[in-house]
Formats: C-alpha cells, sequence, structure tokens
C-alpha cells in the first residue's frame, strides 16, 4: 500500500469522527436515543431560512395561536427524543437542561412511559413563563431510564 494513501484513509476517518462528535450517545444495547430535535421558536417578524421544514416547523408552532399574547406563550425550546427499545419494558425519559439566564442551575422535565414500543418520540417543551424568565436553553442532555438505570443518554456538545 502506498504511504500517502494510508496517511490520507486515516485523515479522513479522524475528519469523519470528528464531525459527528457533535453530540454524544451511549446506550447501543437494547435501549437507544437515535436522535433528539431541538427546535428554538423566537420572535421573528418573517423567517427567511430557504428551508421548508424549519419554516413548517415554526408555523406548526404558532398554529392556533390568534392574538400576540398567545404567540409570545408559545415563544421557547421544543424537544422531540427518538429512541428506541427491544425491552419494551415501563421508562422514564428525562431531559435536563441548562438554560441562558440561570448560570449553572439544571432543570428537569420527566415524562413517565409505561406501555414504549419499539420506536418512540418524547416530546418536551421550555416555553411561556419558563423560557421568558429563564432564557433559551443553551445546554442538554436526553436520558432514558428503567428501573432506577439511566439505560441510554444523548446530549449537545456543550452538555459538561
Amino acid at each position: 500500500m502506498i504511504p500517502g494513501i494510508s496517511r490520507l484513509f486515516l485523515l479522513s476517518a479522524l475528519c469523519g469522527i470528528f464531525a459527528f462528535a457533535g453530540c454524544a450517545t451511549t446506550g447501543s444495547g437494547p435501549v437507544a436515543i437515535t436522535k433528539v430535535n431541538p427546535f428554538h421558536l423566537q420572535a421573528s417578524s418573517e423567517l427567511n431560512s430557504g428551508d421548508p421544514m424549519l419554516e413548517f416547523e415554526h408555523r406548526r408552532h404558532l398554529l392556533g395561536a390568534i392574538e400576540q399574547a398567545e404567540v409570545e406563550e408559545r415563544y421557547g425550546n421544543y424537544f422531540s427524543i427518538f429512541w428506541k427499545t427491544e425491552t419494551k419494558a415501563p421508562a422514564t425519559v428525562r431531559l435536563e437542561f441548562r438554560q441562558g439566564k440561570t448560570g449553572n442551575e439544571v432543570h428537569t422535565l420527566e415524562e413517565f412511559v409505561s406501555n414504549p414500543g419499539r420506536t418512540n418520540v418524547t416530546k418536551f417543551q421550555i416555553a411561556g413563563p419558563d423560557y421568558r424568565n429563564s432564557g433559551k436553553v443553551t445546554q442538554w442532555k436526553a436520558s432514558v431510564i428503567e428501573n432506577g438505570t439511566v439505560v441510554a443518554e444523548y446530549k449537545s456538545y456543550l452538555w459538561q
């Protein structure tokens, strides 16, 4: 093998590893978090991202809000946690997060899933007074807990 090609292969493999290191996950066993979709709905007169999926997400969260006060109550952070399980045992999905105005204080939201399927989606929102008073979510960690034990975890790059 040519030495330059093996170095090139090694360099491209390392670049690939670091490119996907933004979010870390554990739990590739019978329970795993496959993806976390964070969405920040904030005040904007018009969303011109060029991405129809982002524009749809923006409109979906504002659906039904008629008055300006209703629109402002919906500003905040929304999380969709996609997870799978082979055990199908009852589980608790936990979202731990820090917000801009509260410093290192960790806030926690939990949702108990009594009868999970093979694939699941659990949604959380930080909106209204919680968002207005404490600011946007700056870092987060999602966990799946079975029988008091964390069996899967997925966290943002900034989580410490």
